[in-house]
């Protein structure tokens, strides 16, 4: 019995091999032909966006996106003019983000996106290190992506609170002597 059970366990593993002999290969060429990406892939780079009317830059230097990072990897300050508040200094340190696209999230205006493409090979570690003119470079390239903050609080759409309910009655008094 332990002849037979052996020759068995040998002669699954041949079975399975066999029987994908002859299936159509799932293997990609890949510098010659992409496989494209799922729906809500993260693994791109990120980009600041510009308004395409004005060709003022989004970002109001709100520094949201800093704060929520669970990394701490995003440093912004405020640059402050007459008309609005801008992003005087944003860096980005791409080496340590998680892809969890909090930030993204999180922008009311929608100035930092992440793109569903690979980013450029990185051969030392400042290439890792976006500043505010790689950024911009980024989101020029990049154009209109799926995941900005507008469209990704959209997908999660408005949630009603249901009203309160209504406080119970209050006991009546019971009089003294019955």
């Amino acid at each position: 019995m332990g002849f037979a059970a052996s020759l068995i366990g040998l002669l699954k593993p041949v079975r399975v091999t066999v029987s994908h002999l002859f299936r159509k290969p799932t293997t990609v060429m890949y510098p010659h032909a992409h496989r494209p990406p799922t729906d809500r892939f993260r693994g791109g780079t990120f980009g600041l966006t510009t308004d395409p009317e004005t060709g003022l830059e989004n970002c109001i230097g709100c520094r949201l996106c800093e704060m929520i990072c669970p990394s701490k990897i995003i440093t912004v300050t405020l640059d402050r003019r007459p008309d609005r508040g801008y992003a005087g200094i944003f860096t980005l340190q791409y080496e340590a983000c998680m892809q969890c696209e909090l930030c993204v999230q999180v922008c009311p205006t929608d100035a930092i996106v992440m793109s569903r493409e690979f980013g450029e090979p990185a051969y030392s570690r400042a290439d890792f290190f976006l500043d505010k003119e790689k950024l911009h470079a980024n989101g020029k390239k990049m154009g209109r992506v799926w995941g900005s903050g507008s469209t990704l609080q959209a997908m999660h759409g408005k949630k009603e609170r249901p009203a309160p309910a209504a406080a119970p009655a209050a006991p009546a008094a019971k009089k003294e002597g019955a």
